[in-house]
């Protein structure tokens, strides 16, 4: 029974995604006020405090910066109904910023790049030339995090709060996805006769390298 339970949730993961992503679009691109928009702005609020009380260092710091948010974004939400696009903006952004500084630190000059450290793990011994496509790739996400940061920056400023939901809420994932499959099905062609990690194993290994899993723990 708890078997089945445990395939029924990892089965509903992606619909209960998309259904959250949706009703959230839904919500910040002009949904009226009332229990699921104040929901899901109480939300990621709920998550700051929950690492705040587990995860965070310097605890009564972390809790200030929670309140202060907390109270701007409900300001903001009370004021002009941007509240909502703060709470899941500022995240969106601060992820990809983190994301930007965790892959572009490790391309200076006599550092190991993050995918070709990632690689190593899988593959143990690389050779010459899969260590510099796997630099490049490092790269090649950098750039992608830029442009992530870069869209959502001239879309907020200067489109519609619509048009700008949709490329944070709606098209975020699958463009990660799209990035993901190409690159996988691009290395696939080009090194044929080299052993691939799938996205799987790639996903395990970055969330399983020290550096990235001790991140703002204890």
């Amino acid at each position: 029974m708890a078997h089945a339970a445990g395939w029924l949730w990892k089965a509903l993961v992606i619909p209960l995604c998309i259904v959250w992503q949706v009703l959230l679009h839904m919500n910040v691109s002009g949904g009226d006020a009332g229990f699921i928009r104040y929901a899901l702005l109480a939300l990621p609020l709920a998550a700051f405090a929950y690492w705040t009380v587990r995860r965070a260092r310097n605890k009564p710091l972390w809790s200030a910066i929670l309140a202060a948010a907390a109270v701007a974004a409900f300001f903001l939400e009370r004021e002009g109904r941007l509240g909502l696009a703060a709470a899941y903006g500022v995240p969106h952004a601060a992820i990809y910023v983190f994301l930007l500084y965790l892959f572009g630190h490790t391309l200076l000059p006599g550092r190991e790049a993050l995918i070709t450290r990632l690689a190593r793990r899988v593959h143990g011994t690389l050779p010459p030339y899969m260590e510099a496509y796997t630099r490049r790739l490092t790269v090649a996400w950098c750039v992608f995090f830029i442009a992530q940061l870069l869209a959502s920056g001239l879309l907020f400023a200067f489109a519609r709060l619509v048009t700008w939901s949709m490329f944070i809420n709606l098209l975020n994932f699958p463009l990660l996805l799209l990035m993901f499959v190409g690159e996988y099905r691009y290395r696939a062609a080009r090194y044929r006769d080299y052993p691939h990690a799938t996205i799987a194993q790639t996903i395990r290994a970055f969330t399983t390298d020290t550096g990235i899993k001790t991140a703002g723990t204890r």
